[in-house]
């Protein structure tokens, strides 16, 4: 028994000294960071640029284009879109297997507030109809709007340098821009507008969207910029109640709508863009 002890002690000193050894020499060569003391920076904000295009979901019933019902969302057009990313709940993962830099703290953000804007075109709900007299009217759409939303998004990430994908959900108002009607005659060269005012449309969206690091910094543990790709369903009804109509001598009407006042605006789009983050 006492041989067997002596034989342990002896070989778990042994192992001791030689584990002391492989660390000082790994700390001499940098390959093994330190987790306490690794120099990896947080985000403290981001800014994302996108451009993208909506597909709209239109209700109302606008006329006809030949045989073709048309049905039109003032969603459904170009976005450009820009936001501010603040996080709201950073997270230290901890990378115990890096091969290059060994062990390392990884930050990300796993929860931020986003406020968003931009400019949103929509062109298109052209109808022409043919008119008892004969000949046909025709009537091209254009709405543009500036979103204002606040929201947040929830994210994870594969790892350090890899992809990370998030949820998001928000809601916010659309600044009405153009709303308008522009009517031509094919038997005639006169012209008329239809101008719409509606109130301020609110808007409720959901997002899911994913990021590649573009720029990653292994002595940083950031990225300084970021691909993006985000589809984006917003839900969006515009309430017409009155227009303004302006025939080709310049002259204006206003008049009440008839009918059911609710126009959507709702759309699923998808963007692509940069995320510039600062750290």
């Amino acid at each position: 028994m006492k041989n067997h002890s002596k034989f342990i002690v002896v070989l778990t000193f042994c192992c001791a000294i030689i584990s002391l050894s492989s660390v000082a020499s790994a700390q001499e060569q940098g390959d093994v960071l330190d987790p306490q003391e690794s120099s990896t920076l947080p985000t403290l904000f981001s800014v994302k640029l996108s451009g993208g295009y909506g597909l709209g979901r239109g209700r109302q019933l606008y006329g006809n284009n030949g045989a073709d019902k048309i049905f039109w969302s003032t969603g459904q057009g170009a976005k450009m879109d820009m936001a501010f990313d603040i996080p709201l709940l950073p997270i230290d993962l901890l990378n115990s297997d890096g091969e290059a830099y060994g062990p390392e703290k990884i930050p990300y953000v796993g929860l931020e507030l986003e406020f968003a804007t931009g400019y949103h075109l929509s062109i298109g709900g052209t109808t022409n109809d043919q008119l008892p007299s004969g000949g046909f009217v025709t009537t091209t759409r254009t709405s543009t709007y500036i979103p204002i939303t606040l929201g947040f998004n929830a994210r994870t990430s594969f790892g350090a340098g890899l992809p990370s994908v998030y949820i998001g959900v928000g809601g916010g108002i659309h600044i009405k821009g153009i709303y308008e009607d522009n009517i031509s005659y094919s038997n005639s060269t006169q012209t008329a507008k239809v101008t719409y005012d509606p109130p301020l449309p609110f808007e409720l969206y959901g997002a899911i969207g994913m990021e590649l690091p573009l720029l990653y910094s292994p002595e940083d543990g950031n990225s300084a910029i970021d691909l993006f790709a985000q589809l984006r369903l917003s839900e969006v009804t515009n309430y017409i109640y009155q227009y303004t109509y302006t025939s080709f001598d310049g002259t204006s009407t206003v008049a009440k709508t008839t009918g059911d006042p609710a126009r959507t605006g709702s759309n699923v789009a998808l963007s692509l863009g940069f995320k510039i983050n600062l750290y």
